[in-house]
């Protein structure tokens, strides 16, 4: 696993730097924290610093020479710039709920494993907040990937895009409504519904119909009480023909300290579509008892490995999904 090669000297020296360097926009500049974190990983990756006084360039170029002769793992890269993330939503007083834990992540490409077989991956992730789920799986898949997020908040949007370009995932994050979003065909869409109003959540869901390809799976995260709307049955007969509602995978509590959650996961209805006989579903106790979680993770390997279903693989005309 990538996790494994990561050194926590390496976090901690890189989140040192992302942090004073933010701090000195903050007391210098008056330059709110996370923007401040966005102008810092401009500057890394350009190699440079410019700002209207030469001291505080000087100041901010020597933390950058701290790290400079120092090969960062992309999982190194990611948590150190979340941490830094957590510190400035809360100094500016922002929910930091767009921030999935990175356990989901993990937990969530043990899925996509599962789920499919392909070499390269598409993904886009419609709300993508910090960047930390679409970052974090990719990360974990060790497969190449192509990552595409949207976000209507523009310092969530800024976030993602600087992440990305740490992380050498490329410019495709966009500022933008997902529902407005249609030139990409993903192989797979991932998400964190949390505190999304539910008229917004089956508004998206119809939509991202349109940007996955044939047989493609959508795995978000979402509130329990989802499932308890009075809308959802309208909602379920709505999309029948197009999403085949695939497993629920109930989270375990101490994650999540504002409300309890579930990976549900959504396969597109194409040609190839094969209809499981046996719908997926787990309780997931807590990631850190090992011996609960191996036997959770057997059950699931045993309904992977006895149920029919259509995983997803190359195709050569890959994106012609409609």
């Amino acid at each position: 696993m990538v996790i494994s090669m990561i050194k926590e000297e390496n976090i901690e020296k890189l989140f040192d730097v992302l942090d004073q360097s933010a701090t000195l926009y903050y007391t210098e500049l008056k330059t709110p924290y996370l923007e401040g974190l966005v102008k810092t990983c401009e500057n890394i990756l350009a190699n440079s610093v410019e700002t209207e006084s030469e001291e505080l360039n000087l100041k901010l170029l020597d933390l950058m020479n701290e790290i400079s002769d120092i090969d960062f793992q992309k999982e190194e890269i990611r948590k150190a710039f979340q941490y830094c993330c957590l510190r400035g939503l809360k100094h500016q007083n922002i929910s930091n709920q767009m921030i999935t834990p990175e356990s989901i992540a993990v937990f969530i490409s043990y899925l996509v494993n599962k789920l499919y077989e392909l070499n390269e991956y598409v993904i886009y992730d419609p709300l993508v907040g910090s960047g930390n789920l679409i970052s974090g799986l990719a990360n974990n898949l060790e497969k190449n990937t192509v990552l595409f997020g949207t976000d209507k908040e523009i310092i969530y949007y800024q976030l993602a895009q600087a992440l990305f370009g740490m992380l050498e995932y490329g410019d495709n994050v966009y500022f933008q409504d997902a529902l407005t979003f249609t030139n990409i065909i993903a192989d797979l869409i991932v998400t964190d519904f949390s505190g999304v109003e539910h008229s917004n959540i089956y508004e998206l869901i119809k939509h991202l119909h349109t940007v996955i390809r044939d047989d493609g799976f959508f795995i978000s995260v979402v509130d329990n009480d989802f499932f308890d709307d009075e809308s959802i049955k309208d909602f379920i007969f709505e999309v029948k023909d197009k999403w085949h509602f695939f497993g629920m995978i109930v989270l375990p509590l101490t994650i999540f300290k504002s409300s309890h959650k579930s990976i549900f996961i959504l396969q597109k209805i194409g040609k190839d579509f094969v209809r499981p006989g046996k719908f997926l579903v787990a309780d997931i106790p807590d990631f850190n008892n090992e011996e609960k979680m191996i036997s959770v993770v057997n059950q699931l390997n045993n309904w992977f490995d006895n149920i029919e279903f259509n995983r997803v693989r190359e195709k050569n005309e890959k994106n012609n999904g409609s």
